[in-house]
């Protein structure tokens, strides 16, 4: 029996959570029963009910989702009529996100295919990209509206994220002369993997909103450029996916974790990727809630209103306070992509949770913390050892905020590795491997990372920004390029031939110096004083 043709009429009286049908891949779904499971909540697939939803689909879930979700036909309904929705008289002129002819787009579609992809021919090539800030000037003008927000936002007011960058102006080089630097190497090494530069993309989310190939343009870029990529645990493609771009069978990678309230799913999660082929597992620590990136919400609750789906108060009802109140527990409230993803994110670690995911990993798989954020929480985790064989359960920490897209007001990453400079040295000599991740966007940030003591460092933002406008692979090319290009002048003009030569010495840290957080121990004496008052 061949499959029903759905009218667009049909399709706007199944717009409510009491029945719900959505267009993807040219098929109609009820996904009504899938509405309560939806990790991303039940409303980012309301807002898109009725319309054709495969853009915004395509570019956060990875190949295979819908069969995995739908095991088998049940839920499709039949197949559009886009000749009977093509008529609708409302209809508005957009652009396609492959060509640059205008095509007219039915009134029922969620979002434009540009607003998933926006491609625009500007006729910049990645070799007009001078600095990283011209990258991300690119991406602004060729991102859509809903992936720029996304990659952009960050938390409050973004002052974190503006302070992770600034906070290297608050150190200045102290350089030499009369040494010669005609030949400088900045190879490096990473849990004893070799690298041509101290850097590596960090866990970087839905790389599709930027491009097609999304994960893996910066996969076969990493490869070319000789450095390692950091798998985000919410890529927009799975990670065997992802890893099989590698332009050489030696290709290391490793993934970033969110553990799932569920743990079953992160076990089976690890298990996939461990059988990919796994360098190391990047816990990661620093988000167990999303912030509030209000950029990205903004354009959530745009998507809201247009979509003409009520919200939960609309009636006047006064609003449940939220269950830390003790008082009830909030309604799902419409959100940006951010807060979507965090959807069944645990929130309940502890330092106990490192021996079970190391239970779960081969011993050559290794271990990252992502997201440490004191110099007290640094010391843990260079203390945390098996009890039969003490051998070390944490193989390196990367200091980071989350790009400054989760607690408003933290210490940028760089302020962290001078308090350890300061507070803790013996931790920058143990077995620990330290990297930080946020704010880079120079060569002398990498240079002044490693000075302080940094084995690498991240960037996760420059890599997406690569991506946008069509340049693809060679746009993240092209920032890694970039920053090569300005480390070796750096470490020329500084004086030194070899990522190994750098110190403390060759920096003045005074302007930082001044805005350091307390010591572990007047931190510790300063808690016992008193407590706020409630």
């Amino acid at each position: 029996m061949s499959p029903r043709t759905i009218s667009q009429t049909e399709l706007d009286s199944h717009k409510s959570a009491s029945s719900c049908w959505v267009i993807i891949h040219g098929k109609v779904y009820d996904v009504t029963n899938f509405l309560p499971d939806h990790p991303g909540g039940k409303r980012s697939i309301l807002v898109r009910a009725g319309k054709d939803a495969t853009d915004d689909f395509d570019a956060i879930h990875p190949p295979g989702t819908l069969e995995e979700v739908f095991k088998d036909d049940s839920a499709i309904v039949g197949l559009p009529d886009f000749a009977s929705a093509a008529t609708e008289p409302s209809a508005e002129t957009t652009t396609n996100p492959i060509q640059s002819e205008p095509t007219t787009a039915p009134q029922h579609q969620a979002l434009a295919p540009s607003d998933s992809i926006k491609m625009v021919d500007y006729k910049e090539t990645p070799a007009d990209m001078i600095n990283i800030a011209d990258i991300e000037e690119h991406a602004h003008r060729t991102l859509s509206k809903k992936a720029w927000a996304y990659y952009f936002s960050a938390s409050d007011d973004m002052e974190t994220k503006t302070f992770n960058n600034t906070a290297f102006s608050l150190i200045r080089f102290r350089p030499r002369i009369f040494r010669n630097v005609t030949t400088v190497d900045t190879r490096s090494y990473i849990l004893g993997t070799r690298t041509s530069l101290p850097l590596f993309v960090s866990p970087a989310a839905l790389a599709r909103l930027a491009h097609p190939d999304g994960e893996k343009a910066i996969a076969r870029a990493c490869g070319s450029q000789g450095i390692v990529q950091m798998i985000s645990n919410n890529a927009s493609l799975k990670y065997p996916d992802i890893v099989s771009a590698r332009v050489d069978p030696a290709q290391p990678f490793m993934f970033q974790l969110y553990v799932q309230f569920e743990r079953e799913r992160s076990v089976k999660q690890l298990a996939e990727v461990v059988k990919a082929g796994c360098k190391a597992v990047v816990l990661t620590l620093d988000a167990p809630a999303p912030g509030k990136r209000e950029l990205d919400e903004r354009v959530g609750r745009e998507e809201a209103r247009e979509s003409g789906i009520p919200d939960d108060d609309e009636d006047g009802a006064e609003q449940p306070l939220s269950a830390a109140s003790g008082r009830g527990g909030k309604e799902e409230a419409a959100g940006g992509v951010g807060r979507a993803l965090f959807q069944g994110t645990a929130a309940d670690l502890v330092w106990d949770d490192l021996k079970w995911l190391r239970g779960l990993l081969p011993k050559d798989v290794k271990i990252i913390l992502k997201g440490l954020q004191s110099v007290e929480d640094v010391i843990l985790a260079a203390s945390q050892r098996e009890k039969k064989t003490n051998i070390p359960l944490v193989d390196g920490v990367m200091l980071s905020n989350h790009g400054g897209r989760a607690l408003e007001g933290a210490p940028a990453p760089i302020m962290i590795l001078r308090e350890l400079n300061r507070y803790a040295p013996q931790v920058l000599k143990s077995h620990l491997e330290i990297y930080i991740d946020g704010g880079i966007r120079r060569g002398t940030d990498i240079v002044k990372a490693l000075c302080l003591g940094a084995k690498q460092v991240g960037i996760g933002r420059p890599a997406l920004f690569g991506l946008a406008g069509g340049f693809g692979q060679q746009g993240v090319n092209r920032a890694i390029q970039i920053l090569r290009e300005e480390l070796e002048t750096a470490l020329r003009l500084l004086g030194v031939t070899s990522l190994d030569q750098l110190g403390p010495e060759y920096l003045n840290t005074a302007q930082l110096d001044a805005i350091l957080g307390p010591s572990p121990d007047d931190a510790a004496v300063a808690s016992i004083a008193f407590k706020s008052k409630i």
